[in-house]
C-alpha cells in the first residue's frame, strides 16, 4: 500500500487548518503547520486563500501573525458541485460544534451564536472541507441504493474513482456491500466510522466533538433515507 493510500481521510488540509485555527486562535503558521502535519509553505498558501475568501482573518501581534475564523463566511461556503451533498442541518451542526470548542484566549466576550447557513447567501468555491471519501459517505447515507454512476455524478468524480474509494472504505469495514439482484447497495458501519484512526492528522487529536457530530449527522441522514447501519 502506498503512502498516499495510507493517508486518505475525511477532512481536507483546508478543513484541518481551519479547525486548528478555531481551536488555537493565537497559533502561528509554524504551530499550525506542525499541528496539521503539512509544510509551512502549504500552510501559508491555505491561509492566504482562506484570507482572500474572508474565512480567515489575520491579526498582527508584535512580530507575529495570528489567525481567527469568520464563522458567518465559513458557514456559507460550499465547494462547487457538492451543494446537494452538504445539507444545511449537517453544516449547521458542524459549525455549532466548532463554535462550542473555540479557544478565544482571553477575549472575554460571550461566545458568538452559530450562524444559520440557510439564511446566508451561498459562497461557492473550488476547494472543500470534505474529501471525496467523506462526500461518498454522504451520498451513501442520503441514498444507500444509488449506483456507482449516480455516486460519481453526485460527488463529481469518475466512476473509476468511486469504485476505488468504495474498495478502500470496505477494506476499513466502514461500509458493507449488499447485492440486490444486479445492483449493489451500501450500508455504513457508523461504529467503524467513528473508530477510524485517521480522523486526526499525526499526533494532533481532532476534537472528539467534531467526530461525534459528523458521524451522528450521517446516521440521521441514513435513517431518514431508509438506510440502516451495517451494525444494526
Amino acid at each position: 500500500m502506498t503512502q498516499q493510500q495510507q493517508r486518505w481521510g475525511f477532512l481536507t488540509n483546508h478543513a484541518l487548518v481551519l479547525i486548528y485555527v478555531v481551536k488555537h486562535s493565537g497559533a502561528t503558521v509554524r504551530e499550525i503547520s506542525a499541528g496539521v502535519g503539512v509544510t509551512e509553505r502549504a500552510t501559508l498558501e491555505i491561509l492566504r486563500l482562506l484570507s482572500e475568501e474572508g474565512i480567515v482573518e489575520r491579526h498582527r501581534e508584535g512580530r507575529r501573525n495570528t489567525y481567527s475564523v469568520d464563522f458567518d463566511v465559513m458557514a456559507a461556503y460550499r465547494r462547487e458541485g457538492t451543494v446537494s451533498l452538504t445539507p444545511r442541518e449537517f453544516v449547521d451542526g458542524l459549525i455549532k460544534t466548532l463554535l462550542a470548542i473555540t479557544d478565544y484566549r482571553g477575549e472575554g466576550g460571550p461566545k458568538k451564536e452559530a450562524p444559520d447557513s440557510g439564511a446566508l447567501e451561498p459562497k461557492i468555491g473550488t476547494w472543500g472541507f470534505f474529501t471525496n471519501h467523506a462526500l461518498l459517505l454522504l451520498a451513501i447515507s442520503m441514498d444507500p441504493g444509488s449506483t456507482v454512476r449516480e455516486m460519481a455524478m453526485s460527488v463529481g468524480v469518475t466512476e473509476r474513482a468511486v469504485v476505488a474509494i468504495l474498495n478502500q472504505l470496505e477494506d476499513e469495514n466502514i461500509i458493507v456491500r449488499q447485492k440486490q439482484g444486479r445492483r449493489n447497495s451500501y450500508l455504513v458501519d457508523f461504529k467503524a466510522l467513528h473508530a477510524f484512526s485517521r480522523w486526526s492528522p499525526g499526533d494532533w487529536p481532532l476534537p472528539p466533538q467534531l467526530v461525534d457530530v459528523a458521524v451522528k449527522g450521517l446516521e440521521v441522514m441514513a435513517r431518514r433515507s431508509g438506510g440502516m447501519s451495517a451494525a444494526s
